[in-house]
């Protein structure tokens, strides 16, 4: 993965098990925000918490960019 910080500009390359480690934080925010949004939208299509996360997940560079408040987003996975 790269990520990439909008203030600095610095660029990093980790794997993806680094990315979940370094950024668990980051991630649980978007995935808060992710929810709350979807949630609003069209709540009886969620049948469970697991498979709003699994939407997550599955477009995790989107939602991480679109939905997190970080100074760093995924440019490339």
């Amino acid at each position: 993965m790269i990520i990439k910080n909008k203030l600095t500009g610095e660029t990093l390359e980790i794997t993806y098990p680094e990315f979940r480690k370094k950024f668990a934080k980051e991630i649980q925010d978007a995935f808060e925000s992710y929810r709350k949004t979807q949630l609003n939208k069209y709540s009886y299509n969620f049948k469970d918490d697991n498979s709003m996360e699994f939407n997550f997940y599955f477009d995790l560079q989107w939602n991480f960019n679109h939905f997190g408040m970080s100074n760093w987003y995924i440019e490339k996975m």
